[in-house]
């Protein structure tokens, strides 16, 4: 917590001393991490929601701990504070520092972890790379103008079909590693439905959570 009459640096000086990590002369380093130097005489109250959790990372980062827990850092804070917090994150992990973050925020998670673990009331569900997480099988996705035909077509690859009307396309679960987008093209065209979409979908993060977290 933050005293609102208060400037960045005199903040930082009281918990400096109250923590005992680093020291004065480090606040202009975090400071300088975060962004907010040119603002480091602005009283507290003054800042944005953003800003003011950047200032909490900066408090963290006194003493220069290896090991960073942030606890959604991104909560409450418009696209520009989200962007600015992602950006701050990416930094600090290339600068070496190691950052365990808790977010329900997954579209964030997916964006800037490389490792991620997911727990159901207190039970570790699921751990590992990120990318390795979510491609547990193949997202094969494909257009036509008959979409029914072609659901029924790639039926023949796979037995879970979904179809998204709204866009035009049909999506259909295969083995991690087993899809040949040429093969399904190929068998499209020789059944006399013409492809106008077909690509090899990422499962996005949040949909891989509920596969994993529903009953």
């Amino acid at each position: 917590n933050f005293y609102h009459y208060l400037s960045a640096v005199d903040n930082l000086k009281i918990t400096q001393s109250i923590s005992g990590r680093g020291s004065n002369a480090d606040i202009d380093t975090v400071l300088r991490k975060v962004n907010l130097y040119e603002r480091r005489a602005s009283r507290f109250k003054t800042y944005s929601l953003g800003m003011k959790q950047r200032l909490a990372i900066a408090a963290a980062l006194l003493g220069s701990p290896r090991v960073l827990v942030l606890d959604e850092p991104t909560n409450g804070l418009d696209p520009v504070g989200i962007a600015e917090i992602r950006a701050l994150i990416i930094e600090l992990s290339k600068s070496g520092h190691t950052i365990i973050m808790a977010s329900h925020l997954l579209d964030e998670v997916e964006k800037v972890c490389t490792h991620m673990a997911i727990l159901k009331t207190g039970t570790l569900v699921t751990t590992g790379a990120v990318n390795e997480v979510l491609q547990d099988e193949d997202v094969v996705e494909a257009g036509a103008a008959d979409l029914n035909a072609l659901a029924r077509l790639l039926q023949q690859f796979g037995s879970r079909i979904s179809m998204q009307p709204e866009a035009g396309t049909v999506q259909v679960a295969l083995p991690k590693g087993s899809a040949q987008l040429e093969a399904i093209n190929r068998h499209c065209f020789e059944q006399g439905l013409v492809l106008n979409h077909l690509i090899l979908r990422k499962k996005r993060l949040e949909t891989r959570f509920f596969e994993l977290t529903n009953d």
